[in-house]
């Protein structure tokens, strides 16, 4: 049986905007980082590398891509500092320019 943040949390995730998706992923990450809950903060950026659009992305995309996958080193080195400051800048970089941008 859900509890009612449980059920609060799958439903905002089903209505959200896949703009708001990927800030929900960046929030994930970094808790996952403070928990020191490397296979969540795995599954986190696995699915940030899966979001990317190539095609249109472009060279930005490949950039991410390349952020991701120093991530994903990192965890397995243990490094979830260095990965949590990278998740915050990209996360708080991404509110800025794309999810305030958006209509509510």
């Amino acid at each position: 049986m859900y509890s009612a943040r449980q059920q609060y949390q799958q439903q905002s995730v089903q209505t959200a905007s896949p703009e708001k998706l990927i800030e929900k992923l960046y929030e994930a990450g970094i808790q996952a980082c403070h928990q020191e809950n490397r296979d969540t903060l795995r599954d986190v950026l696995m699915e940030l590398i899966k979001a990317l659009n190539m095609e249109e992305g472009g060279e930005l995309a490949e950039r991410l891509q390349g952020i991701y996958e120093f991530c994903l080193n990192e965890c397995a080195r243990g490094d979830l500092d260095t990965i949590r400051g990278l998740l915050e800048e990209l996360r708080d970089g991404w509110k800025q320019g794309v999810v305030e941008g958006q209509p509510a």
